[in-house]
């Protein structure tokens, strides 16, 4: 039964009706939140504490969704939106006390992380730590999400109910880059939550409240529908399948991608700068000629060498160490790429003692876990800083990845591309002569490999260890202890033959830097070693791709370089691996195989590029149909709009299986729309017949913007209603049908009829 009232205004229920009620059902809701959650699956991934912070996320998601639709069931949309943004920040606030950030206090520190989150998370290392400044963006972001799902659903326009939960997934995948796993499982969420919402029947189509406001139309009976348990079966089986397809194949059809996300935090450098020490290679001079000075202790069930610094900045006088570094958790990204060898990590419990300077943490190999609070790390370098003071006094546990170079083949190794590398082939001006000499006879032919391993035999065999050699390391103390090949060189420390193979390699062209640690040390006993300072020493790096830095210890003799050969990171085969005693790899024994790997390897981004074009083209399907719905209803003058709605109401016929004929007049089509919703109210269509007749024949009079948008909403109505009555899978793919942007109207013929009634 169709009963006429009068509209009401805005969040005002109709008298002797209750409040309007949310649209649509507990699984379509459930499916809003499902899809604003999905973006906080992905950004949780790059968290250390992972957990805690989906289980935020989820909760925001949720009650972000809930709040949305009570609001709005009571208050227009701008006001539901600004009624519930005290909540999120509420939240924020008592982020603020649970995990305290850069900010002094509750409110300040609320107050920084609401101005500064975005920045905090960029100049933090993945697995990001968990506090208010790194927490606050993940959350306004997910409220936001859930507000926008939740009115677009509540205007029942369901696709768009899907795009806010799809940009906010997009943007945590950018943010992660390259540092967190892919999405598959949330890519699987969205999906799920598509199912849920685009086959939940709206009010109209359950023959709720299928009158529209403008028009004051109420109907109070309702249709009996599909059985309930023959949806719920359908939509559990097509949840199912998507998840299935999204979690399980996808991996399997992207296994041979091989392109890399680029890294958001690339683009922005940390503020933060480590205590104020002295340049560590300083220090070498003095503890060489003075050994047996402890610096700290080291408990481990087999001996570690120690990594405490690099530096990759050269100046011509010294070499600096990194001076920004990124907030950390204890918890520390893998390195990239793994250092080769490793078995397994190895872990170590380091006493620091009174004299050691500075705030750098000594490390095993690349580190992985650190027990230190407010840590700061450069993932380039390797390098760990205490950033709440010095690190002398302190006791933590440390692990790291330990490599093992004794079955590494580096003779076909290649030099890396990119400009992240042309910092470490800089070579200020004033170099001295002897450095281009040195090249020109020793390192200026072979492969990448040889000519780094003849400028180690070089230092090695043409000068020697001096402990009370005086300090220095720039150009001068360089030209002074090097000499042409062939020649006896001068002695030094480590200190002076570190650097000097760093400058001859870029010289060489080959990026490379300085590192300082410690060997072993002395064994006290019981798993315990007493590093001294006759145990620090340098070392030279050079970058090989695809493998990482690869040391090369080229002190001549000495107890550095005694210490440094017992060390598990860095055997003697390190720098002299022979290419006759190590595996080769099969692809460069066989190169017909290298080829069909690299055909293969072209062949699978083209696939995937022609699947994702396939996928873009049936996407942009629905896109279309609504952006032409939205021009033929809402733009332009009365009349036109009053004929746009009618090729709308057309196309619908034809979809639904009920095409008219050719010569049908504006009655007849009328009544075959009628027939596919008898219960829905007449006078809708009726009003939309006549203003198509008068458009048509009787100039227009009468039609103004008010019967165009009536007219509009009367065939969005339809539209809803008609495809709510279809089978499932056709309701599924009514908007991804193209056939109605191919369909030609033949309003010639229309024109002739559509005065008789």
């Amino acid at each position: 039964m169709a009963t006429m009232t009068a509209p009401a205004p805005e969040g005002v229920a109709p008298p002797g009706r209750p409040a309007p009620s949310f649209p649509g059902t507990l699984p379509a809701r459930a499916g809003l939140v499902l899809s604003t959650a999905a973006g906080g699956v992905v950004v949780s991934a790059s968290y250390a504490s992972s957990g805690v912070l989906l289980a935020v996320l989820a909760v925001c998601s949720a009650v972000s969704v809930a709040v949305a639709l009570l609001l709005r069931a009571r208050y227009s949309a701008l006001r539901a939106v600004l009624t519930g943004v005290p909540l999120p920040l509420a939240g924020v606030v008592a982020a603020a006390a649970w995990v305290p950030g850069e900010g002094d206090g509750v409110l300040l520190g609320a107050g920084e992380a609401l101005l500064h989150s975005g920045a905090r998370i960029l100049t933090s290392t993945a697995p990001t730590p968990l506090t208010v400044d790194t927490l606050a963006l993940p959350l306004l972001a997910t409220w936001v999400t859930g507000t926008a799902t939740a009115l677009a659903w509540r205007a029942e326009r369901r696709g768009l109910a899907l795009l806010p939960g799809l940009v906010l997934l997009v943007g945590a995948v950018v943010l992660n880059g390259p540092v967190a796993p892919p999405g598959f499982a949330a890519i699987g969420l969205i999906g799920v939550a598509a199912v849920l919402v685009m086959t939940t029947r709206s009010a109209t189509a359950t023959g709720g409240d299928t009158g529209s406001p403008a028009l004051g139309i109420q109907v109070d009976q309702r249709p009996a529908g599909p059985s309930p348990v023959r949806d719920a079966a359908v939509t559990g089986l097509l949840c199912l399948l998507t998840a299935t397809l999204a979690v399980f194949a996808g991996p399997v059809l992207l296994s041979g991608w091989t392109a890399e996300p680029g890294d958001p935090r690339a683009v922005l450098a940390p503020p933060m700068d480590p205590q104020q020490a002295r340049n560590p290679l300083s220090y070498l001079p003095g503890w060489a000629a003075e050994p047996d000075q402890p610096l700290l202790t080291v408990e481990s069930d087999q001996p570690v060498e120690l990594r405490w610094v690099a530096l990759a900045d050269f100046t011509g006088t010294t070499w600096l160490p990194e001076s920004g570094y990124r907030n950390a958790d204890r918890v520390l990204p893998a390195p990239v790429p793994p250092p080769p060898g490793a078995d397994g990590d190895v872990t170590a419990r380091v006493s620091v003692g009174d004299d050691l300077p500075g705030s750098w943490a000594p490390v095993v190999g690349a580190p992985r876990r650190v027990d230190l609070d407010s840590l700061g790390y450069d993932a380039l370098t390797g390098t760990v800083v205490t950033r709440d003071g010095a690190v002398a006094g302190r006791d933590y546990e440390v692990v790291g990845t330990v490599a093992d170079w004794s079955g590494v083949d580096l003779s076909g190794s290649a030099p890396p591309v990119g400009d992240v590398y042309e910092l470490y082939r800089e070579l200020p001006p004033g170099a001295p002569p002897i450095l281009d000499e040195v090249v020109a006879e020793i390192a200026a032919e072979g492969d990448y490999h040889h000519r780094a391993r003849a400028i180690a035999d070089y230092l090695r065999d043409s000068h020697t260890f001096d402990p009370e050699s005086a300090g220095g390391h720039g150009y001068a103390h360089v030209d002074a202890v090097l000499a042409a090949p062939g020649d006896r060189g001068g002695s030094g420390t480590s200190e002076q033959f570190a650097s000097a193979f760093a400058l001859l390699a870029r010289a060489a062209g080959l990026p490379s830097r300085v590192a300082v640690g410690f060997a072993p040390g002395t064994d006290l006993g019981g798993d315990v070693y007493e590093v001294r300072t006759g145990d620090a020493y340098a070392w030279g790096e050079v970058y090989f791709d695809g493998v990482g830095w690869v040391p090369y210890h080229v002190t001549p003799g000495g107890r550095d370089e005694a210490g440094a050969d017992e060390s598990p990171e860095s055997g003697p085969e390190a720098d002299e691996p022979e290419a006759g005693e190590l595996d080769a790899s099969p692809a460069t024994e066989d190169g017909e195989s290298e080829r069909t790997r690299s055909d293969e390897s072209r062949a699978v981004p083209l696939v995937l590029a022609g699947a994702a074009g396939l996928l873009a083209l049936v996407l942009a399907v629905p896109v279309v149909r609504f952006g032409r719905r939205a021009a033929r209803l809402d733009s332009g003058p009365p009349a036109p709009r009053v004929l746009g709605a009618w090729r709308e109401l057309r196309d619908t016929l034809r979809l639904a299986g009920a095409v008219p004929e050719a010569g049908a007049t504006v009655t007849e089509t009328v009544a075959a729309a009628r027939a596919l919703v008898p219960d829905a109210p007449p006078d809708r269509l009726d009003r939309l017949a006549g203003a198509v007749n008068s458009v048509g024949f009787g100039g227009g009079v009468g039609v103004d913007d008010r019967v165009a948008g009536e007219a509009g909403r009367a065939v969005r109505d339809h539209q809803r209603a008609v495809r709510g009555s279809r089978p499932r899978a056709r309701r599924l793919t009514w908007w991804f049908d193209p056939r109605p942007l191919v369909w030609r109207d033949a309003p010639g013929r229309d024109r002739q009829r559509r005065g008789r009634r």
